[in-house]
C-alpha cells in the first residue's frame, strides 16, 4: 500500500475525486484530520466498483467493513466514529454528506481458487494531491484475489465472498488511516503496516485460523 505523487490524476479517478468533493461542497470550513487528532464529523465512505458485484458480495462487504472500521475507530481518534457506508449504485441524487471518501475497487473482486505466486502491484493506495492526501482510495481487488487464492482451495463461494470481504476491508481501512490522518508513514505491526501478506489480510477472520494450512504462521496484530 502506498501514497501516489501523480502529475496528473488518471480516469476514473479525476472523476470520483470531483464526485467526493462535489458530495462536500456544502459543508463550510472543513479541516482536514491531524494524526491522533479528533475527527470534526463522521465519514462516509462511499463504494464503486470496476465489474459489477453480486448482492451476498456487497453485503458481506458491508458486514466486514462495519467490523473493520468500529475495531479501528475505537483506537484512532482521528478516523472519528465508524463511517457510514454508502453503495456507489445507490447514490440518490443530490445526496449530502460532509466527509465523504470515495472508494473504487478495481477489476474483479471475487474470490476463485488459484496456485500461490507473487501477486503483481499494490493492493491498495491513495493519491497526494497538493500536498493533501486526497479522500478517494483505490483497491486492487485482483491483487488481492492472487494474494489469497491458495487460501480459497476448497471453499464454497459463499465462504469464498467471506473471506474476500475480510480482505477488502482490511486494505479499505488501512487507506482510510492516510485520509483520516493526513500520514503517509506506516507501523510495523497492525493495520497500517506497509504490505498485507495472507495473515495480514484475514487477520480478523477467526475460521481462516483455524484451517490448518495457517497453522504454522503468527496470527498478526488487528
Amino acid at each position: 500500500m502506498r501514497v501516489e505523487l501523480p502529475r496528473r490524476l488518471p480516469r476514473p479517478a479525476a472523476f470520483l475525486l470531483m464526485f467526493a468533493f462535489g458530495l462536500s461542497s456544502c459543508s463550510p470550513d472543513k479541516s482536514w484530520a491531524q494524526l491522533q487528532a479528533p475527527a470534526q464529523s463522521r465519514a462516509t465512505l462511499v463504494i464503486f466498483t470496476e465489474r459489477p458485484m453480486r448482492e451476498n458480495q456487497w453485503a458481506d462487504l458491508l458486514e466486514a467493513l462495519q467490523r473493520a472500521t468500529s475495531r479501528e475507530s475505537a483506537h484512532l481518534p482521528a478516523l472519528g466514529d465508524a463511517p457510514d457506508l454508502v453503495r456507489g449504485d445507490r447514490i440518490v441524487h443530490g445526496m449530502q454528506v460532509e466527509r465523504p471518501i470515495t472508494v473504487y475497487l478495481r477489476g474483479d473482486c471475487r474470490l476463485i481458487p488459484m496456485p500461490e505466486y507473487e501477486p503483481a502491484g499494490v493492493l491498495g493506495w491513495v493519491y497526494r494531491v497538493h500536498g493533501k492526501i486526497a479522500p478517494l482510495i483505490h483497491v486492487n481487488c485482483g491483487g488481492i484475489a492472487q494474494e489469497l487464492g491458495p487460501v480459497a482451495l476448497g471453499l464454497d463461494r459463499k465462504r469464498c465472498d467471506v473471506v474476500m470481504s475480510e480482505a477488502l476491508a482490511r486494505v479499505i481501512v488501512h487507506e482510510w488511516v492516510h485520509v483520516a490522518t493526513q500520514n503517509a508513514g506506516h507501523a510495523r505491526e497492525g493495520v497500517t503496516k506497509s504490505s498485507f501478506g495472507i495473515a495480514d489480510l484475514l487477520a480478523a477472520d477467526d475460521a481462516i485460523w483455524r484451517d490448518p494450512r495457517l497453522a504454522l504462521r503468527k496470527r498478526p496484530e488487528l
